[in-house]
């Protein structure tokens, strides 16, 4: 499977909502108003750097497998539903132009009915050679609040076997696959083998995706955010997702800007801002 196959055939649903990015540089984008979600990131060089599963739910009908998810209040599951409350709502499209588009939701009574404060969550994307995603998100009640969040980047990559996460080297990690064990990770180029499911905390500002497409790395600039997540399901937990096909655990990894170790404490009127930059290099 190449890695523009992960956009072709059908698909659970048409993309609704959806709108195109286009710049100079011949680089393009795809964002839904459905969870304010980038679904598509296509390089000057014409390559496809998002995964997004032939199966996944475009319809508003699910959580949408791959793109870029928002993530808030909560990262994993907990007593919210799974990541929060943000990539399952329909966010107002604020302004749009040719390679920019920003996008906003606040808190109603379905929101609070599950989590008592309110908010305003704005999502802006900014279309270059490379790809910009900021965060905000503001407290507009009277009370402070906590919360976690991410960006929870689907990367495609040609082949999990040759991909390599450069960066993390010396960081320690929660690994949740050993029931949330820290380790110290070692490598200065971290190969996928198996399932992975790791936090690495307090990790630097930039990592990136060694031999991502071709010979050709995927960066990731983050800002505000500190942390980092590295995910792949591999072969069996694959197989009992029913929105991604079997063997796509070999054509997506995840690394994600977030913010989980160290929660956001807001206060009223406060704003926080996360941000990454997403590079093909």
């Amino acid at each position: 499977m190449s890695t523009t196959d992960a956009h072709d055939g059908d698909v659970e649903g048409a993309v609704d909502g959806a709108i195109t990015l286009a710049h100079s540089s011949g680089s393009s984008a795809s964002v839904t108003s459905y969870g304010a979600q980038v679904l598509s990131w296509i390089d000057v060089e014409g390559r496809e750097r998002i995964y997004l599963s032939r199966r996944a739910r475009l319809d508003g009908g699910a959580a949408i497998r791959g793109g870029i998810p928002v993530i808030f209040p909560q990262f994993g599951t907990g007593p919210l539903p799974k990541h929060g409350l943000l990539r399952t709502r329909r966010w107002s499209l604020v302004s749009h132009t040719e390679s920019a588009a920003s996008f906003r939701t606040t808190d109603d009574e379905s929101t609070r009915a599950l989590w008592p404060y309110p908010f305003l969550a704005e999502l802006a994307v900014e279309l270059t050679v490379e790809l910009r995603v900021r965060l905000r998100i503001i407290n507009t009640g009277d009370s402070r609040f906590t919360f976690v969040s991410a960006l929870h980047n689907y990367f495609a990559v040609d082949s999990i076997d040759s991909a390599r996460v450069v960066g993390l080297a010396g960081l320690t990690y929660i690994d949740k696959t050993a029931a949330g064990t820290r380790c110290l990770e070692e490598s200065p180029a971290l190969p996928i083998r198996s399932e992975t499911d790791r936090i690495y905390i307090a990790g630097p500002r930039e990592v990136a995706i060694a031999s991502a497409i071709g010979s050709s790395s995927t960066s990731i600039e983050a800002h505000g955010f500190g942390d980092w997540v590295v995910w792949n399901p591999w072969r069996d937990a694959t197989a009992a997702l029913a929105d991604m096909e079997p063997e796509d655990y070999r054509h997506m990894l995840c690394v994600e800007s977030a913010r989980v170790t160290g929660p956001v404490e807001l206060e009223p009127g406060a704003t926080w801002v996360g941000e990454e930059v997403l590079t093909s290099t």
